[in-house]
């Protein structure tokens, strides 16, 4: 068990803002969906009782509502109390922690960019077997001769999209560079171009079968609950009836369908934008999805054919329960802190 500080009296007056998803667990677990993490983590009221701190909430919440000095502060307390603080960027749009000396945990962001203490962080997500499919219709997949592969998201030819995009980037990046904001700068990508151009190519492909829904806008620009919840269960019955799944990061550098794939118990195929995964120290990512790596998507189709082809029918059952398997064990908010418990407790991260 590690003993956990936080500022709960700064959380208290501040209720809305994005918290850090253990500290979210930890205090506002009200269906209890996360009881086994209070088998690893407790919170305690005295910094002197704290085996590590955690900032409350997102770097990004701090920023964006002018509260640095109150980062700051917290962060201070905890060092001169030799505790170790745990923080958080959230989202697609990156921030430059104010500290330096500080862990940080983040979806996003790039691998040759890798702040000295940033630890990869999994998108978490309700658990689509138990809120979206019928179990009994979710099977592990049969190997045809063809691979199947799906994708259901925003993904346009638009170039009014694609402009607006890089604009946007360009005047985000310009503010980064003039010292107007902490909003770290990004590379020129527009996401759902991108995704059309590729897709395009596997369905010109005849040996390979698609099942591609194109959306003009994010969950086809639905915002009302029982739509999004649509789109959600058409999201997943497109992995449920395909073998792979198409994955491209989006705004930021990260893609939540990868990790929704592994949950599914399908294999991603991920085209990788300098991407950080998690725990790649203890999870050989080799063995659970097709990686495309950076200067090499003109090899998507070869590779995704030679994979799939160079699978027995029992390897490629296996694969299968082993994604699934994998998000179970190791990607869930749960299993994600109860496998770093140690690595935190030893300052190893």
């Amino acid at each position: 068990m590690l003993n956990v500080y936080t500022d709960t009296n700064f959380i208290k007056t501040h209720s809305i803002g994005e918290k850090f998803p253990l500290i979210y667990a930890l205090l506002f677990d009200e269906r209890n969906e996360f009881t086994e993490v209070k088998n690893y983590y407790q919170l305690v009221d005295s910094i002197e009782e704290a085996e590590v701190a955690f900032l409350p909430f997102s770097w990004n919440y701090y920023l964006n509502n002018n509260l640095q000095s109150e980062a700051e502060r917290f962060v201070n307390d905890c060092h001169t109390n030799n505790l170790k603080v745990l923080s958080y960027v959230s989202g697609d749009e990156g921030v430059m922690p104010t500290n330096k000396d500080v862990y940080v945990f983040r979806n996003s962001g790039y691998k040759s960019k890798k702040l000295p203490n940033q630890i990869a962080f999994p998108a978490f997500f309700k658990d689509p077997l138990v809120h979206y499919m019928e179990k009994s219709t979710h099977q592990v997949r049969i190997k045809d001769e063809k691979p199947v592969i799906g994708f259901v998201g925003q993904a346009t030819p638009n170039l009014l999209k694609v402009a607006k995009d890089i604009g946007l980037i360009i005047y985000r990046n310009l503010k980064f560079h003039l010292g107007k904001t902490l909003n770290e700068p990004q590379q020129w990508f527009a996401a759902p171009f991108m995704r059309y151009k590729y897709l395009k190519r596997l369905e010109k492909n005849t040996k390979i079968e698609t099942k591609i829904v194109y959306r003009q806008r994010y969950r086809a620009g639905v915002r009302k609950n029982r739509s999004v919840d649509r789109t959600t269960y058409e999201f997943y019955e497109n992995i449920n009836d395909s073998d792979y799944i198409f994955n491209l990061r989006g705004a930021g550098n990260f893609s939540v369908r990868f990790y929704q794939t592994l949950a599914m118990g399908r294999i991603p195929v991920l085209i990788d934008t300098d991407c950080l995964l998690p725990l790649e120290g203890i999870i050989d990512w080799t063995q659970h999805c097709i990686r495309i790596p950076q200067g090499k998507e003109h090899e998507m189709e070869q590779r995704l054919l030679e994979f799939h082809q160079n699978l027995t029918q029992e390897q490629f059952e296996h694969i299968q329960k082993e994604n699934r398997k994998l998000w179970e064990e190791y990607l869930t908010l749960t299993t994600f802190f109860a496998r770093i418990h140690d690595l935190i407790r030893n300052a190893e991260l």
